[in-house]
């Protein structure tokens, strides 16, 4: 018979309420990291419990029956326990409003089924950590460059300069559209010259959006600890030479949200 080592009593008996889920990471590092660990508060600012199965350890928090997760600071209260758990070893995220029960159904329901996964997931998450790039172009200068390199732009903006909008019409939607397509091809050259750049440096990586005339890039990078710092130093070289029409934002280092499988708790 399974007998899981959990410290939060099962709902059944406990008058507190069910258990909000945050992820599942190795027991040794949980046991290794106890100090951190007992400092992290969650939802409510709870303290986060774990519930132990056969080396895993799954990080929870008690919520009242009626409390359904859902509010911004939900949000941000579940991201500071993985990032906090991602300091002590790897983490694999389970989904956010994931609420279970009592803990016999985390090991019934989540650990048990999908243990050997879990370990393995672990295991290639371990020493690794997630960024998130996002670059954006400086709109006056991708306009700029666009209105220089393309003469129809260029006749078109002439054209209807100082025209009433209803006599210009034709003419302003069509550089509406050559503009839109132009932004767009430059966001994508610039995606592919940022991802020639960062994807050498990471293990594994997540294009989050496609390139659009607001936006060249948003990637998520899974990057070896020891590469975190080349990393950053190459990026901020790249937004130096690239400031006047190109601006980047790293966030990191993160769990690594992005890079758990996907199944029915991912």
């Amino acid at each position: 018979m399974r007998t899981p080592d959990a410290v939060p009593e099962p709902a059944g008996t406990s008058p507190e309420g069910e258990l909000f889920v945050y992820g599942i990471l190795p027991a040794r590092d949980l046991d290794a990291g106890s100090e951190a660990a007992a400092a992290l508060r969650g939802l409510d600012g709870r303290p986060v419990e774990f519930v132990r199965f056969e080396g895993l350890a799954t990080a929870v928090t008690v919520v009242d029956p009626e409390r359904r997760p859902g509010r911004r600071a939900d949000l941000l209260a579940y991201q500071s326990v993985l990032d906090g758990l991602a300091s002590i070893g790897p983490v694999a995220p389970v989904r956010f409003g994931s609420v279970i029960p009592d803990a016999d159904t985390v090991v019934d329901e989540l650990m048990a089924p999908d243990a050997d996964h879990f370990v393995a997931l672990l295991e290639r998450l371990r020493g690794r950590r997630q960024f998130n790039l996002r670059v954006t172009p400086v709109e006056e200068a991708a306009l700029g460059e666009l209105v220089a390199a393309d003469p129809e732009i260029r006749r078109l903006r002439q054209a209807t300069r100082g025209l009433p909008e209803e006599v210009s019409y034709r003419d302003r939607l069509r550089l509406g559209e050559l503009v839109a397509h132009g932004l767009e091809q430059q966001s994508a050259q610039d995606a592919d010259m940022v991802l020639e750049l960062v994807v050498p440096l990471a293990v594994d990586y997540l294009v989050r959006t496609a390139p659009s005339p607001t936006e060249v890039v948003d990637v998520a990078l899974l990057v070896d600890e020891a590469r975190s710092e080349e990393l950053v130093d190459a990026l901020e070289q790249y937004a130096e030479a690239w400031h006047t029409r190109l601006r980047l934002r790293l966030v990191g280092p993160l769990a690594p949200y992005d890079f758990v499988e996907e199944s029915a708790w991912a």
